[in-house]
């Protein structure tokens, strides 16, 4: 082989960057007429075989994604992929281009225009790869490369090959999150290993601020209470459209900023229509007050009803258009967490792959021999149903036939996978009866988080299309079959489903929260036990070496499924934003607690999450805004209204904790703001008008009568 020739064909030229333990050359092909191309070596940090075999599986997942985002022609093609003595290489399209980052160098400030341009250049690219379900994680200027040929921005070097490098280095140690970017355009929330979609906005917006101010956003200076950084004053000449999207795009909350590229594009195509936030100056309060004030006229009192209703208006838009969603997920997820934890579910028996059973094992994905043994040995005790969660349309290794033979008993079930699209649906193995396979999809929200169960779903939308049962829905139904508990329609409305004369009604698109949620299918609120501990667990080669009783497995539902971090089934919940490390749930665990649900509905009496009817949710709202009005009309002094507000907040909260506690979602957010703007609105329709009245009575009683017209 001759020197620098790698693969019989890609021969090194010159080195492009290094970092890390990833180093980057430009190099030709020469079985392709000496084209031009990227390769990209990465070093594992060790040689064992147990981890090489870790970073042979990450490395092809990570090359399998960057082959799919190639097909955007903004972004390089993965040419190969290949392992060499224990080395992974990645080879990309050559760019010859010129990056941000030199764009820079030689034009210190860009102008408006331009900066406009390379926003609409960009969005598009990152709405696509969001699409794809990948975050890029290292936008900055110098990843940003314009094309010599057409003068098009490509989006060059993702953070999933430093992710790669990273896991290699990582891989086997406790340490699961891992920061991935550059100091000063990445996100707050990425820099500390929870990237978001919004993450790649905030690294734009941060881009085109460099391009504006001509400093790196590490120069700039920043607010000491927000930490929000301050370039305004560095570009002055910005106009207030872009001066407002540049400031959503790169706003430290993820709940204020940009939600998606798609949002932000469509706010780009209509600057002139963006504006600051109003700003409300309250009236001066006078410091000898009459003692003996008017009392309100007819129209006073019309000014002052009229403010309530038009907080509650405004309200009632914002949550027609979504707005206090976010907010209301936060609030959901603390209530959540706030709420006692019920013991574990004996019902159930987790029989859990870690990944020390893995290294045990020196398996990395389990063989059908093993899955089969697994089986086999929980056959022998006489559980009532089996939950394999384990996709095993495939063969994995040896014993493809015995596997296949095991799971033809009467008392399995098995998984299968819907996804987004047909590309992404994942079949059950062929001998299993379509009666004994259940999906395993879960409803994921906007911000990433479990907060559904999906019972029953159809791959099309026609009245004649197949029902399809979830994994949980399938589990509880064998469980509750020798108790001679069948699925019913419901007397009270035959769209319901009814097990032992308990209505597990199915959640609308403005459930509680909600607003305009995809409610297809049949879906519940997923109502979590605990954290931690949700049934009984057994780890696989305990069970395998016969370390357990007849009692743990005996006439119960036994789940089989992976709990280990590199098996990547995990997924956040409402309890990952108050966990110290980046707390993340097992499939097989949300699983088990969705079986748990629906056992504890029909069997203990648990009652389902409920929400107030649309009707009703209006007048709660409207309740609170004439509250509202009627403490900023009747109160006068500024500390008396202030501990009124304090205190109805306080009865809001508490209610609302009050109907969580009984299995509710009430909705905080719009009658918190009705009932504090509505105050506030009153009482500066208070202290107004008088002022006004008093102008008018001064025009007609006192000047009036002293003017005398010459004859």
């Amino acid at each position: 082989m001759a020197e620098n020739l790698l693969a019989d064909r890609y021969q090194l030229i010159k080195p492009l960057g290094e970092g890390g333990f990833a180093k980057t050359h430009l190099a030709i092909n020469r079985q392709q007429g000496d084209a031009p191309c990227v390769v990209k070596h990465l070093t594992p940090a060790k040689s064992s075989p147990q981890f090489l075999e870790t970073s042979r599986r990450l490395f092809k997942a990570e090359a399998d994604v960057l082959h799919r985002l190639g097909n955007h022609n903004r972004i390089p093609t993965l040419r190969d992929a290949f392992e060499a003595e224990g080395e992974f290489y990645l080879v990309q399209e050559f760019i010859d281009g010129k990056s941000l980052s030199d764009i820079f160098k030689e034009q210190l400030y860009c102008t408006e225009t331009q900066i406009i341009e390379l926003l609409a250049d960009v969005l598009p690219i990152l709405d696509f790869i969001h699409q794809e379900q990948v975050i890029h994680r290292d936008i900055k200027p110098s990843n940003l490369m314009r094309r010599h040929t057409d003068g098009k921005l490509m989006l060059i070097d993702f953070g999933a090959v430093k992710e790669i490098t990273t896991q290699f280095y990582t891989a086997g140690s406790e340490q699961f999150t891992v920061s991935i970017g550059t100091q000063g355009y990445s996100a707050p929330e990425q820099m500390s290993g929870r990237p978001r979609y919004s993450s790649d906005l905030y690294s734009l917006g941060m881009t085109v601020i460099r391009g504006l101010t001509g400093r790196s956003p590490t120069e700039l200076p920043e607010n000491p209470q927000t930490g929000e950084l301050l370039w305004e004053n560095v570009a002055p000449d910005v106009s207030p459209g872009l001066k407002v999207f540049l400031q959503r795009l790169t706003h430290i909350s993820v709940y204020q900023r940009y939600s998606s590229a798609n949002a932000a594009l469509a706010d780009l195509q209509h600057l002139d229509t963006l504006a600051d936030p109003p700003a409300f100056d309250l009236p001066e309060t006078a410091l000898d007050p009459d003692p003996n004030p008017p009392q309100p006229t007819k129209r006073q009192w019309l000014s002052r009803a009229i403010a309530p209703m038009l907080i509650a208006a405004a309200v009632m838009l914002i949550r027609q258009l979504g707005g206090w969603v976010p907010l209301e997920l936060i609030i959901y997820d603390e209530w959540v967490q706030r709420r006692p934890p019920l013991e574990s579910d004996d019902r159930l028996l987790l029989v859990e792959i870690t990944e020390a059973d893995l290294k045990e094992l020196k398996q990395s994905t389990l063989s059908d021999t093993i899955v089969s043994q697994a089986i086999q040995t929980l056959q022998n005790h006489d559980p009532r149903v089996i939950g394999l969660d384990l996709y095993r349309n495939m063969p994995q290794g040896e014993g493809q036939e015995a596997l296949l033979n095991t799971l033809e008993a009467e008392n399995i079930i098995a998984i299968r996978q819907l996804g987004t699209t047909a590309s992404d649906a994942i079949s059950a193995p062929s001998s299993v009866s379509p009666d004994q396979v259940g999906f395993n999809d879960f409803p994921i929200d906007s911000d990433g988080v479990v907060r559904r169960s999906l019972l029953l779903a159809s791959t099309t939308n026609r009245p004649e299309a197949e029902v399809l049962y979830s994994l949980a829905l399938r589990l509880a139904l064998a469980y509750l079959e020798p108790l001679n508990i069948l699925p019913l329609a419901s007397e009270a409305n035959s769209d319901v489903l009814e097990l032992n004369g308990t209505s597990l009604a199915p959640l609308d698109s403005n459930f509680g929260g909600y607003r305009d949620v995809d409610d297809a299918g049949y879906q519940i609120m997923l109502q979590y036990r605990s954290a931690n501990g949700v049934v009984p667990s057994l780890r696989l080669t305990h069970l395998l070496e016969g370390q357990f009783t007849d009692e743990m497995i005996r006439d119960r539902i036994v789940l089989i499924g992976t709990t280990a971090p590199s098996a990547k089934d995990i997924f956040y919940t409402p309890y990952s934003e108050v966990s110290d490390e980046d707390f993340l749930m097992p499939g097989v665990v949300l699983h088990a607690q969705a079986t748990s649900q629906i056992l504890s509905a029909v069997l203990d009496g648990h009652r389902l999450s409920w929400a107030l009817p649309e009707a009703a949710e209006i007048g709660w709202i409207l309740v609170w805004a004439i509250g509202g009005g009627w403490f900023g009309s009747a109160i006068k002094h500024p500390w008396l209204m202030g501990i009124c507000l304090v205190g109805g907040g306080i009865i809001l909260v508490a209610g609302s904790a009050i109907v969580f506690m009984a299995n509710g979602w009430l909705p905080l957010m719009p009658a918190s703001m009705a009932f504090v703007g509505s105050a506030i609105a009153t009482a500066l329709s208070r202290n107004y008008l008088p002022q006004q009245q008093g102008y008018s009575a001064i025009s007609s009683t006192d000047v009036a009568p002293s003017l005398s017209v010459p004859k």
